[in-house]
């Protein structure tokens, strides 16, 4: 069976927990760490993982690699901070390559 696991700050990801959701809390800022962390995930079978955008921001080039493979399925969410727009940007992009065309852009 698969797994699911949530990357991201302690407060952010603590509420996935309660949806049997592997949690991981990490220091959003240390990249070598959580890049470490997300490749062994995906080693260990983990089919989908989530990791919040302040954590992702320091690992887009570690994302760009699982974006181009089926499993694990990394997907960047907001926390509870801030958004940045990350995962709004990638999911636009997703969308207009699957479409062809943005169909998330509001009309003027």
């Amino acid at each position: 069976m698969y797994k699911m696991a949530v990357v991201g700050d302690r407060e952010s990801v603590l509420i996935f927990k309660a949806f049997g959701v592997e949690v991981f809390g990490v220091d959003v800022t240390e990249a070598l760490e959580n890049q470490k962390l997300i490749n062994r995930l995906a080693k260990e079978g983990y089919a989908v993982i989530l990791i919040t955008e302040q954590a992702a921001q320091y690992l887009l080039e570690t994302l760009e690699h699982y974006r181009k493979e089926v499993l694990p399925a990394v997907m960047i969410i907001p926390s509870g901070d801030a958004a940045l727009g990350i995962a709004e940007k990638l999911m636009k992009q997703n969308v207009e390559r699957a479409v062809g065309v943005d169909i998330l852009q509001p009309e003027n």
